[in-house]
């Protein structure tokens, strides 16, 4: 440890790699820096404290938006979780490096170094702010902003290893801390609380710049600590010690603090009213180019074109992106009742492509084993915004144009219509212009049929590896189409929840600029309302306040608190409160593919129920087997319900037919989640540096 806390210089400190904030983009430090002028005015001390946000810049070890600039965008860590799987995983194999029993102590992690790298310059500036020109206020907002930072890397520390170090100085060669043994857990928790109260109290909100830190941003980041520690101490049955913040304080503080906020945030986003789509605010917060103003954006992280832009909507449709969702997944998604799908009162809709309407259904269906149209009818939009809906177009001018494709009576456009048309309107057909001919002049932000930056259509969706040609769309069946290299995948369930249209594109060059939120209303809500549960505060009211206004946003049926019995959801985990399962499952939908699964998983201690999942594809009719080639050198390419192994023809027959498979049961195949994953290694360096350090138990 003695190796890295002592590695930022100053100017590194100073002049590091640019941030996620207005207040960066605008405010860059003017002229030279010295250690004699970097602490010598508000100025300067601002300056320095901009390092400080490059936290926010894409680091997989914190909880939350990462925004990660690579194929697994911000969803990094719902892959560890099982939630979301990255589909480059080869042909029987188990895709979760956890579930696979595959993760090993590093030799050296950013997860344990860079936190106290960021915590020494925060120490740097604390040491050093008597010595500024400054006005009370401004040096008690310095010391907040500086303070709030430390609080955020120590909590890092926390999330991945409980115990860890507390540093709150500046540490030399001889500091006794660089070779001490870890603080525990209580202790550590302790201190950020205390520093995030001193932050509430003496941040200065008349001096902080535009979507920078402020008395906001502390009490959402204090809503989600206290909520992680308050339930993790409950489920994995940590005692409070004496004298130091105690579990209750914790989730009482959880309630009061984003119940403040949800006070100064009365409304959600609804989007620019230019989508024709259900859920478009939920998916839009994801895809505009300015969040500055956007209902319930706390803080976000700013792009600008030619001078701060990511790939994170480029990565989602180029033949790289790798992200997708597992059956069981969309499994966990509400029907647009607001009922699991296999709730006893849920209902199933039939299609009338001619005259674009449904109707309920004469012949029920399983939402779960049924063709992907039928599947993904009448469920919650924010499954749809999250992945790309069943389709298909017809491809008949070069590569770029397409036309709807109207056999079985259109229903092939069930969900073409339910988005705005890809392209432009021209006489034969709609063409969709490659990247340097207007690709990004569309006003909605998501439509089908989906392209690649150069607007080579995707023909159809479900799209897997699995697929044989597009002959398979006739007779109204689904056709696994594999015909292009993007937007590939193995479940047909790929997720598209970055890409939007007016994202600029480039083969090679990074150019999108949707900001991207780092703390949101949604977020706190959601902690509100788990933590009013977990003190037996929970009723409709609470309901109301927070998770029905997500729904009445998303367009879903309205959680009945009194209607939640032991039966309401018959695929729930029996050892978890019904009502609060429904607390839960609101939550990993709406934070979908921000990465706050992995650790919400861990802190309830349910690894082992979302992780050893199996991970197997869409559903395919018994009589569309033509449609999917084994990449296994299996008879189908389908599953075996029983088995969890590939099915014979005879298998397929049986049931009627068979999800796509890939990937193998993680516990038929001996392995799956150990309880020493609730908390990471610590980096076998880090033993040899400091002989103080024990190894966490488990991985001993």
């Amino acid at each position: 440890m003695k190796k890295y806390i002592l590695i930022p210089t100053l100017v590194a400190a100073i002049l590091g790699t640019s941030s996620c904030n207005d207040a960066y983009m605008d405010l860059s430090p003017r002229g030279a820096v010295t250690d004699a002028t970097a602490f010598d005015s508000y100025e300067s001390c601002s300056a320095y404290l901009l390092g400080l946000y490059n936290v926010f810049n894409g680091y997989r070890f914190f909880q939350g938006p990462a925004i990660v600039n690579d194929a697994m965008g911000s969803s990094m860590r719902d892959t560890y979780s099982g939630l979301l799987t990255n589909y480059g995983s080869g042909y029987s194999t188990i895709p979760n490096s956890y579930a696979a029993q595959t993760v090993t102590i590093p030799t050296e992690s950013n997860a344990y170094k860079n936190p106290y790298v960021w915590i020494r310059q925060a120490n740097i500036l604390l040491s050093h702010l008597e010595e500024a020109d400054v006005t009370d206020a401004q040096r008690k907002h310095l010391e907040a902003v500086a303070r709030f930072f430390r609080a955020y890397c120590h909590y890092a520390l926390l999330v991945n290893y409980g115990d860890c170090i507390y540093v709150d100085e500046v540490l030399g060669e001889s500091s006794e801390q660089l070779y001490g043994q870890r603080d525990s857990r209580v202790y550590v928790a302790d201190q950020i609380y205390k520093e995030l109260q001193w932050c509430m109290e003496n941040i200065q909100d008349n001096l902080a710049s535009p979507n920078t830190v402020n008395s906001h941003v502390v009490k959402a980041f204090m809503s989600r600590f206290c909520l992680f520690e308050g339930t993790w101490r409950k489920y994995h049955n940590v005692a409070d010690e004496a004298n130091l913040t105690t579990g209750a304080t914790l989730l009482n503080t959880c309630l009061s603090v984003s119940k403040e906020l949800m006070n100064q945030y009365p409304e959600l986003y609804y989007g620019d009213g230019n989508d024709l789509h259900p859920g478009k605010g939920w998916g839009q917060m994801w895809t505009t180019d300015n969040l500055a103003g956007v209902k319930g954006v706390i803080l976000y992280a700013k792009y600008i074109p030619d001078y701060k832009m990511h790939r994170l909507g480029h990565f989602e449709h180029i033949a790289s992106a790798r992200l997708e969702m597992p059956q069981s997944t969309v499994d966990l998604y509400l029907t647009a009742d607001g009922l699991p799908i296999h709730n006893a009162g849920v209902k199933t809709y039939d299609y009338d492509g001619l005259n674009k309407r449904y109707t309920e259904s004469a012949t029920p269906y399983d939402y779960a084993n049924a063709d992907p149209y039928k599947t993904f009818r009448k469920r919650d939009p924010r499954l749809w915004q999250t992945v790309i809906p069943p389709y298909h177009v017809i491809n008949n001018v070069g590569s770029n144009g397409w036309i709807p494709d109207e056999a079985s009576d259109g229903v092939y456009s069930e969900f073409v219509n339910q988005f705005a048309f890809r392209g432009k309107k021209e006489e034969n057909c709609w063409m969709v212009p490659n990247f340097n001919q207007g690709y990004n002049q569309i006003s909605s932000h998501k439509s089908l049929p989906s392209t690649n930056w150069a607007g080579n259509i995707l023909v159809g969706v479900p799209h897997t590896d699995m697929s044989n040609n597009a002959n398979c769309y006739k007779d109204g069946k689904t056709g696994y189409y594999a015909g292009k290299g993007f937007q590939r995948g193995k479940s047909g369930y790929f997720v598209w929840k970055q890409v939007a249209n007016w994202d600029g594109q480039d083969p090679t060059f990074t150019k999108d600029v949707a900001d991207k939120p780092l703390f949101k209303i949604e977020e706190v809500m959601l902690n509100y309302a788990e933590a009013a549960f977990e003190l037996g505060r929970f009723d409709q009211g609470v309901a109301d306040e927070s998770i029905n206004k997500l729904r009445d946003r998303a367009g879903v049926g309205r959680m009945n608190v009194g209607a939640i019995g032991a039966d309401f959801d018959p695929d729930r985990d029996k050892s978890v409160d019904p009502v609060l399962w429904e607390i839960r499952r609101e939550r990993l939908i709406e934070l979908m593919g921000e990465s706050f699964s992995f650790e919400d998983v861990r802190r309830w201690k349910k690894g082992d129920w979302f992780v050893n999942k199996q991970h197997y594809g869409a559903w395919v009719n018994a009589d569309n087997v033509s449609a999917v080639i084994s990449k296994t050198g299996g008879a189908t390419g389908l599953l075996n319900a029983e088995t969890r192994l590939e099915a014979t023809a005879a298998d397929v027959a049986a049931q009627g037919g068979g999800h796509l498979y890939y990937y193998l049961d993680p516990v038929k195949a001996g392995k799956g989640w150990l309880d020493k994953y609730y908390l990471e290694p610590i980096p076998s360096e880090e033993l040899l540096l400091n002989e103080a350090l024990k190894q966490q138990e488990g991985w001993k």
